[in-house]
């Protein structure tokens, strides 16, 4: 794991290390939701322990939410959470996008300690920053197989600061950095009234996804495609960089 997100993940075990879990969860035992033996086993587990399917459980059967002992409980597992995450161990049946999206119900950047807001921020830039460096292609056609609008959607649905993560990636080393902003560009749409990054996970954030999709086809980021281009020699990489400026051109 890179450094700078190993940091991030001990840091927030200190930041919130002070949250307990009581005998139980205020979690869902409906039949497609968590079973009281999972609760049971999730209380007893050390949390550097809890393995990526038991959160799982509880992160689909979390469905209520609260300032007080649902927050306190939120933030006993979070750095459990990150940690699982940046070992691309998602602790969500559906994936990485909304694993975090009851921290988005939580309005945490105006209701939480400013060290902790300040944690989840310095995870979600080492987190993007480690994505940023993947460049393995997928088995078929010409994408990363890491896709990167997954760690777009993450914060988005995490209630995190967007403009904060569009900064952080402007300021990623090329060619890399411009390499994910070429393959994104692909999910960009332009309509009549707006321009937006697509995903079905954003579809109630409208303002974060115009955000993004605006921020994707500035002139300037064309240019750092373009240098991008001619800075790497697999020509892979370079159909992908070529097709991002060809969505940029329209």
């Amino acid at each position: 794991m890179p450094s700078e997100l190993a940091v991030a993940i001990e840091e927030a075990y200190r930041v919130f290390g002070a949250y307990r879990l009581g005998h139980d969860l205020i979690a869902c035992h409906c039949r497609c939701c968590m079973t009281e033996e999972e609760e049971r086993q999730l209380v007893k587990t050390p949390l550097r322990s809890i393995p990526a399917d038991l959160l799982a459980e509880y992160t689909n059967s979390a469905h209520d939410y609260d300032d007080d002992r649902v927050a306190r409980e939120l933030r006993y597992f979070l750095p459990r959470y990150f940690e699982l995450i940046a070992a691309h161990d998602y602790p969500d049946h559906i994936g990485l996008d909304i694993c975090l999206r009851r921290l988005g119900q939580a309005d945490y950047r105006n209701k939480w300690p400013r060290a902790e807001v300040e944690s989840i921020d310095r995870f979600f830039d080492a987190f993007l920053n480690d994505g940023l460096t993947r460049l393995d292609l997928a088995p078929v056609g010409y994408r990363p197989a890491f896709n990167i609008k997954n760690i777009v959607t993450l914060v988005v649905t995490a209630g995190g600061d967007i403009d904060r993560l569009l900064h952080s990636w402007a300021a990623a080393e090329d060619p890399a950095a411009a390499i994910h902003i070429a393959a994104l560009r692909e999910d960009v749409l332009e309509e009549r009234h707006k321009t937006y990054l697509y995903s079905a996970y954003l579809e109630s954030h409208e303002d974060a996804a115009k955000t993004v999709g605006a921020w994707l086809l500035q002139p300037d980021l064309t240019a750092r495609i373009e240098a991008a281009f001619f800075a790497v020699s697999d020509p892979r990489l370079q159909m992908i960089l070529s097709n991002g400026m060809r969505t940029a051109q329209g």
